[in-house]
């Protein structure tokens, strides 16, 4: 049985042709949509039928994200392997999509980690509502129920660690179902080593031990190279170390390269990494500083990201970017009113302490365009605005570049992260108009979402850009579709479809 390493615990899949290939597992999956089609006929032969007569009879809920169980014990059922099943509803056929697939699947995540089984059969073609959904609906319920079975339990000590590994057998008639299981295994891991480090707690994840962790993904695919801060210094990113001034923790650039075409420039993905957000002397109420140790959620997606891309192999240049510090209050601290110069040559008039993600951005971008950056997607959970502006289904995103931002929205639709264009006016921009210096680093209340990619704008110059505001959709306050409470991950699996399709 092939391994694939994972955040939960280890997945590991077999791969058969029928469903009686000698392969012994707590229980059996099959996808029903509603008017089913799919003929049962191999499965009713180590059931007596049962299913087919429970379907018939109107037995079984084909209604989306429920899940039926049948049990099937030994004495009763001699020539099943399965102690029992599990009916996942679907829906109606016609409406199925990506999300809805994956959904119903991240319910039986759920389910099959609360009763414990940890090896489980899927009919994974009676997933398919036709043969041209076989690798989304495939890769989207792999994906579901790998994420709805993830938990972040490291620091809880009075519970027993489960130490089994996660065993997936795929029963399946299609030749290229290998290949679509570990993309799924590989995406689903991303966003899950992207939610641990988002859930890990500032104390014990710095912008030291993120470039640490950074470290460790360093192979023969991805180079590793992390600047200090008296070289950040040196190339004069003085908007990025003024916002770690108040922080005992030293400031990190870590920049991860995945290059296999040579002689061609990269597209860059940039990750706001703010370790610890308190709003520096600019103080958040301490009720809103609970989550800000997932100020750091771009930086999580884009390390993730790069690390997946890696490992599928795509044929396309990226680096991920992350300017990793702290904004903490202190005597050292910056001020409101302080002025500083950034990389670009840019004076900035300090306004608000706590707008500080969009300063490291602003470096970062600056960055990436020395380094003749084909394009750039910044990441950043930036504004609290984005929330108000979209509600928590939406990611807020901006773009000077038709089609990459077509391309983005795309690959969202495919991976169940909704991102929806808002506009880079000319009136909004006005507002971070400073008296005394080239910029200010706020615009105020009013269009404060959209004033905020105004200022990234501003360093982006002409280079293909995208920013994704995800502070609305860092964390989630319950089990959501296929988002476990706590962090979700987002938008990880959108960068590496993203990937996928600019390398087209």
């Amino acid at each position: 049985m092939k391994k694939e390493k994972s955040v939960m615990n280890k997945i590991n899949y077999k791969l058969q042709k029928n469903i009686d290939d000698n392969v012994k597992s707590d229980a059996l999956v099959l996808g029903l949509y509603k008017d089913n089609k799919f003929d049962f006929s191999e499965v009713d032969s180590i059931t007596n039928s049962i299913i087919s007569e429970m379907i018939s009879s109107n037995d079984l809920s084909s209604e989306t994200g429920n899940i039926e169980i049948i049990h099937t014990p030994k004495k009763i059922f001699k020539n099943s392997n399965y102690s029992k099943i599990f009916v996942v509803g679907l829906g109606n056929p016609e409406n199925a999509n990506n999300d809805s697939v994956r959904s119903s699947f991240a319910n039986l995540g759920r389910l099959s980690l609360s009763n414990k089984i940890n090896d489980i059969s899927f009919l994974s073609d009676s997933i398919i509502n036709n043969e041209a959904n076989f690798e989304n609906f495939i890769l989207s319920a792999f994906e579901g129920f790998f994420l709805g079975r993830y938990k972040f339990d490291k620091y809880k000590s009075n519970i027993e660690k489960e130490k089994d590994d996660t065993n997936i057998f795929v029963i399946s008639s299609k030749n290229k179902i290998k290949n679509v299981v570990e993309k799924s295994i590989i995406t689903s891991s991303a966003e899950m080593k992207a939610k641990s480090l988002v859930n890990e707690p500032a104390n014990t994840l710095s912008p030291t031990e993120l470039s640490n962790y950074s470290k460790k993904l360093a192979s023969n695919k991805i180079q590793c190279k992390i600047l200090e801060e008296d070289e950040c210094s040196k190339l004069g990113m003085n908007a990025f170390l003024g916002v770690g001034k108040g922080s005992v923790e030293p400031s990190k650039l870590i920049h991860l390269s995945y290059k296999p075409r040579k002689n061609e420039d990269s597209v860059w993905f940039i990750g706001k990494a703010i370790m610890f957000d308190s709003g520096g002397l600019s103080l958040k109420p301490s009720g809103s500083m609970l989550s800000m140790k997932g100020d750091m959620g771009g930086s999580a997606s884009v390390i993730s990201a790069i690390e997946a891309i890696a490992n599928l192999d795509l044929d396309i240049n990226i680096e991920a970017l992350c300017l990793a510090t702290e904004n903490m209050p202190s005597g050292s601290a910056q001020r409101p009113s302080d002025v500083v110069k950034a990389m670009d040559g840019t004076f900035i008039e300090i306004e608000n302490t706590d707008a500080e993600g969009r300063l490291t951005l602003a470096d970062a971008v600056t960055y990436a365009r020395k380094m003749n950056a084909k394009a750039i997607i910044d990441v950043a959970t930036l504004t609290g605005a984005a929330a108000i502006g979209l509600g928590r289904g939406n990611i807020s995103g901006f773009s000077n570049d038709d089609k990459l931002m077509k391309n983005v929205i795309a690959a969202g639709l495919e991976t169940g992260d909704s991102v929806w264009e808002l506009p880079l006016d000319s009136i909004s921009k006005k507002q971070n108009n400073s008296l005394i210096a080239d910029i200010k680093n706020t615009g105020g209340r009013n269009a404060g979402t959209i004033t905020a990619a105004h200022f990234i704008n501003h360093f982006v110059k002409d280079t293909p850009w995208v920013h994704l505001d995800i502070a609305a959709n860092m964390m989630t306050l319950s089990d959501d579709r296929w988002h476990n409470k706590g962090a979700t991950g987002i938008p990880t699996r959108l960068l590496i479809e993203l990937a996928n399709k600019l390398q087209k």
